[in-house]
């Protein structure tokens, strides 16, 4: 690309843009073209940009009457910001945030609204500036991408003619996914944003319609979903939090939950309170789709459907943190997912899949649900014997295969501490001589695990009619009851 003055350069182009008022449009073009080629892959490009002040040029671009220039400034922002967190925080401190929502807003092209989002989802993986982008982006991203390229609320799922590119939506959803990590403010603001929830379910109903449980928004919408699904209970609105425990009052107070294990002898052999939420409103609206029953089968479709792993991990990872807690809304959530939308087989699968995060994430689910006394026989029923296959032969290798382990040893606790026919159900399975390795590692990465399994050990001795199964099977009381596995158990006290 050549100049009248001769090969163009970064420091030429930037120099153009310094002095636009005496340039013409296609030389200005050519300038911005030539710093978003440049910068494209090239980190030293993005950072001399920087040094020469061309971020700020550029955004006064952004108002010129000139579709094309628009484009480019845009395309070379989305460049100059990627993975340089310096050019990001520049751009927020232009004050360019807002001039990019109002091109957003009122640009007709095409190709100038991709590069706006995927500029702005390139920002918000800057943690300084995910608050700001909710407070200056979050409605805008709402109202101009995610509502009409969802098809909500016309209720007809939009096809390629009326998606005219679906970067678009892509792009926007990975912005909005970056922001949904903000913090419970950030939730808050974004759980009460009108028609984003909405949106996000729409479209992913239809992703599943259409058979496309792989599409990657599908994967951005999920994750979306899943971070606002965090500590709902405890964040929910005053009005919606009346709503969902005014069923409680008849409920004693006496009777306390023991939650994933007892924390006292006494308390390990009280039954799960079964808390039913209110009637289900057959349209919900906004954060009431959240833990509504048509969410929770969405969820458990992807499950079954998708291969993306982050797909499954959000799906997962949805329905751990709805069914977290004490509350009426984890044990109707529960209910749901066991009993009426038949969501163990699906839960299984991921038992037995190589990504061990996905892996993770279903143990710590069906430890959650395993804590509903209501479904444990359906639970240890339908999963049991794969909880204790997967299970390690010795000692867990990583961080995550440690964690997993103690999950699974928690499982089981909540399944056999007050079934004596699940205890046998777990000894009939050969699980024990597994547990009974991992009980005894006492290294620093593996203690969580060694303790799950004491603790297991421990509770699985106060089945006293199984004393002689046990026996039978060449275990012996030293096996259950010792020094380490009192330990472990007296701790839960604490």
């Amino acid at each position: 690309l050549r100049s009248p003055e001769g090969e163009m350069t970064l420091e030429r182009a930037v120099s153009i843009l310094k002095s636009e008022n005496t340039q013409s449009a296609p030389r200005i073009l050519a300038a911005v073209t030539f710093i978003q080629h440049e910068c494209f892959q090239k980190a030293d490009a993005r950072r001399r940009v920087f040094s020469l002040g061309g971020i700020p040029k550029l955004l006064q671009l952004l108002d010129v009457q000139n579709e094309d220039i628009q484009r480019a400034s845009c395309g070379a922002l989305r460049n100059l910001v990627f993975e340089d967190n310096d050019n990001k925080l520049e751009v927020s401190e232009q004050k360019g945030i807002p001039l990019l929502l109002r091109l957003l807003r009122h640009t007709r092209d095409v190709e100038t609204k991709k590069q706006i989002t995927g500029l702005l989802w390139n920002l918000s993986s800057n943690d300084q500036l995910k608050h700001l982008l909710i407070r200056e982006a979050l409605q805008t991203l709402t109202e101009a991408v995610l509502i009409p390229y969802s098809g909500w609320p016309d209720r007809d799922y939009p096809k390629s003619s009326v998606l005219p590119d679906p970067d678009i939506f892509y792009n926007a959803t990975g912005c909005l996914r970056n922001m949904s990590s903000a913090g419970p403010e950030g939730r808050k603001k974004m759980r009460e944003c009108d028609g984003l929830i909405d949106s996000l379910v729409y479209y992913i109903q239809g992703a599943i319609a259409d058979h496309e449980p792989n599409d990657k928004a599908t994967e951005n919408c999920v994750c979306i979903l899943h971070n606002l699904s965090y500590q709902l209970e405890i964040e929910l609105p005053e009005s919606y939090a009346q709503s969902i425990y005014m069923q409680r009052r008849n409920i004693s107070s006496n009777d306390k939950t023991p939650g994933c294990f007892g924390t006292r002898s006494r308390k390990v052999k009280e039954k799960q309170q079964d808390t039913p939420l209110p009637e289900e409103k057959s349209n919900p609206r906004g954060v009431e789709s959240l833990w509504h029953s048509t969410l929770i089968r969405i969820y458990l479709s992807l499950i079954a459907k998708s291969t993306r792993n982050y797909t499954q991990e959000a799906s997962l990872g949805a329905l751990q943190n709805l069914t977290a807690g004490t509350g009426p809304m984890p044990f109707a959530v529960a209910q749901t997912v066991v009993q009426k939308a038949n969501g163990l087989p699906s839960i299984r699968t991921m038992l037995h899949v190589s990504h061990p995060t996905v892996k993770k994430t279903a143990v710590s689910l069906l430890r959650n649900l395993s804590r509903n006394t209501s479904l444990q026989s359906d639970i240890a029923r339908e999963v049991l014997p794969d909880l204790v296959s997967i299970l390690p032969e010795s000692v867990p290798g990583s961080d995550i295969v440690c964690e997993t382990t103690a999950s699974v040893c928690y499982t089981l606790y909540n399944l056999t501490q007050s079934s004596s026919h699940n205890a046998r159900l777990l000894l009939s399975t050969d699980g024990l001589p597994k547990i009974i390795t991992i009980s005894m590692n006492d290294s620093n990465m593996s203690s969580k695990a060694s303790r799950a399994a004491s603790v297991l050990l421990y509770s699985l001795w106060s089945h006293t009619d199984l004393h002689s199964a046990y026996k039978k099977a060449d275990f012996k009381k030293a096996d259950f009851i010792n020094t380490r596995t009192t330990k472990a158990y007296n701790s839960l006290k604490d």
